[in-house]
């Protein structure tokens, strides 16, 4: 419709306009198709969005280093959208963060000791399931002098050339803390190696006489020995193989009577953001997948320690 010119009183041109009612439905009318447009883009843009990012929080024993990075890796590829954020140190001082506010929605340990503590504390969703095994091995700095190689490896030219060696005067033994895991299972180890070496109580008492440097976790351990700031080291059968694929330690293996098993329990953390994705992520460190990995790294299989009384608690917890 066309607007009609007319004469005012005075010969003035008077435009004649629409009610205000008649104005406002043509302008909506001209807006609608734009609205309806950007209602349209806004909605294909939400579609087309990738799934809503989500946290997970994993405290893990110092040991789980390698292992759990590759781990998370593959839970992060098989669940888009989640991102795992990896807290290591010694199964004690996680507990202990954990028991002073920190939060976590799964907490990893080296062994049952830390758990029944968070146990105690109510600070668990659930009972632990262990989900690896470990044992443990004694490791020497690699010479760096030419003696002839054995199997492409060059032997130790230090004073530890065997188990008995811990023993001699003067060597230089690193372990990590008694509360350490760690720490523990290998005074354990030397307790046991001093009767099957026909010893006695004497040679207990004489390696921990060697004792130079107690470390907060194991990995601090089996760096000292890579340095060669130490004549020897215990540490996890998992830790001895990635020094030595490196090709900074040599490992001397404990005999099966005389060493532990090692248990790796996993919970979920009571004040989890995220309950259901830390179940699917224990879900995952047990799954074959996860399985897989763990025995790569050295680990030994979830249920290596099930023939405990204690249902797959290990001797030393």
């Amino acid at each position: 419709m066309e607007f009609t010119p007319s004469r005012g009183a005075h010969g003035q041109n008077i435009m004649f306009s629409r009610p205000a009612k008649q104005r406002r439905v043509m302008i909506l009318a001209c807006l609608l198709p734009g609205v309806m447009l950007l209602g349209a883009l806004a909605g294909c843009s939400e579609t087309g969005a990738g799934p809503k990012e989500r946290s997970l929080v994993v405290f893990a024993a110092a040991s789980l280093s390698d292992a759990f990075v590759e781990i998370s890796g593959a839970f992060e590829k098989d669940n888009p959208g989640v991102k795992i954020s990896l807290n290591f140190a010694g199964s004690q001082r996680l507990r202990t963060q954990l028991e002073h506010g920190n939060r976590a929605d799964v907490f990893a340990s080296a062994d049952y000791v830390q758990m029944d503590w968070l146990l105690a504390s109510e600070l668990l969703q659930g009972q632990p399931v262990p989900f690896a095994t470990n044992r443990m091995a004694v490791i020497v700095p690699k010479s760096t002098s030419s003696a002839a190689s054995i199997d492409g490896v060059v032997p130790s030219t230090g004073p530890v050339m065997s188990l008995a060696d811990l023993a001699q005067e003067g060597v230089k033994l690193v372990l990590a803390l008694p509360e350490v895991p760690a720490g523990a299972y290998a005074r354990s180890v030397i307790e046991t190696l001093g009767a099957d070496l026909a010893s006695g109580p004497k040679y207990s008492q004489r390696v921990l006489a060697n004792v130079v440097s107690m470390e907060p976790n194991v990995r601090s351990v089996a760096q000292k020995v890579a340095l060669g700031e130490a004549d020897s080291g215990i540490v996890y059968w998992s830790d001895a193989q990635v020094e030595q694929l490196a090709g900074r330690v040599m490992i001397l293996p404990i005999p099966e009577g005389s060493n532990v098993v090692a248990t790796y329990p996993a919970a979920r953390l009571r004040n989890s953001a995220e309950p259901e994705l830390a179940a699917a992520f224990i879900e995952f460190l047990r799954s074959s997948q996860g399985q897989n990995i763990l025995l790569e790294r050295g680990f030994g299989a979830a249920d290596a320690g099930q023939s405990s009384s204690e249902g797959g608690r290990s001797n030393n917890g």
